[in-house]
Parts: structure tokens; C-alpha cells; sequence
């Protein structure tokens, strides 16, 4: 009996271990961050906009790197390059509970960028569709140029404690 069951287990204990791994391959980086753009959720600039006239806490990461972010950027936003978000976030974007908007210049970039916040535990993620292109041109009096940043940024509401705080 014990020898008809190993086969069995070993099979059943195959297919449970092998199930999980749903990688897809894609042609190229468009295709992926297609893909991506459909699982993350995503706001117009005019939508934002209008974030940005409320009295909501919130997170602006510019995705971009430092050397585009210092030409200019979406007023209010913190840069966190796309090459160190996952090491650079958390001191940026403490609170995870609190909405984060991102954006690069074009989308691409921020839609990967925010297809990893989730996993880093952080429960509101929105990606600024278009980018930094399309905030530029519907909103320029709204772009500031040359920013400089210490330690002053848009207050967000205080910690809710519990997981995330």
C-alpha cells in the first residue's frame, strides 16, 4: 500500500509546489509595462488635479531620475528614482496607509514603480497617467522648476497604528 501512494504524493506534491509559479513572458519592456498598466489602478491628470486642491494627505514620488527631477518637477512631489524605490520608499513614504501618486516622465517607468508598492505593503497606489509629459502640458502653472528639497513635505495624516501604521 505504501508503495502505491508515494508515486501519488510525490506527483500531488509536484504539481502543489509548481502551481504558484505563473510567470508570463512578454516580447519586450512595452508589452510588460501594457500588462502592468492594466492591474494597477490609474488617475488622469485632471483627477489629480483635483487631489491636489483637497485637504487629502498624500505621497507625490516622482519615479524619474534625480538629474530629470531637478529640472523640474510636479509641484510637491519627492523624488525617489525608480532605481532605488524599493531601498529609498519607506524613508520618503513612511506611513503605507496613506495614497501614494506616482509618475515619470511618460508612465512606463511609474507603472512598474507601482506595481511593486503593494508589495512592499503600501495599499493605495495610483499611477498619474502620461506622466510628467502630460502633467506638463495641461497644468504648466503647476510644475516647479528647479525644486529643492530637505526636509519639508506635504504633511500627511498622522499614524493610524496597527499593521502599516
Amino acid at each position: 500500500m505504501k508503495l502505491k501512494i508515494a508515486p501519488l504524493l510525490l506527483l500531488m506534491a509536484g504539481l502543489v509546489s509548481c502551481g504558484g509559479n505563473d510567470l508570463k513572458s512578454y516580447a519586450n519592456a512595452d508589452e510588460l509595462v501594457e500588462a502592468t498598466k492594466a492591474t494597477i489602478d490609474l488617475i488622469t491628470p485632471e483627477e489629480f488635479k483635483a487631489v491636489m486642491e483637497s485637504d487629502n494627505s498624500f505621497y507625490l514620488i516622482d519615479c524619474r531620475e534625480s538629474e530629470e527631477f531637478e529640472v523640474a518637477c510636479i509641484q510637491g512631489a519627492l523624488s525617489v528614482p525608480r532605481g532605488v524605490l524599493e531601498d529609498e520608499i519607506a524613508n520618503q513614504a513612511p506611513q503605507k496607509r496613506t495614497t501614494i501618486y506616482i509618475y515619470c516622465d511618460n508612465g512606463q517607468r511609474s507603472a512598474l514603480a507601482a506595481s511593486v508598492l503593494p508589495k512592499l505593503k503600501y495599499t493605495d497606489v495610483k499611477l498619474i497617467e502620461g506622466g510628467f509629459e502630460a502633467w506638463q502640458q495641461a497644468y504648466p502653472e503647476l510644475v516647479e522648476k528647479e525644486p529643492v528639497r530637505g526636509a519639508v513635505k506635504k504633511a500627511v495624516a498622522a499614524p493610524s497604528g496597527g499593521c502599516g501604521g
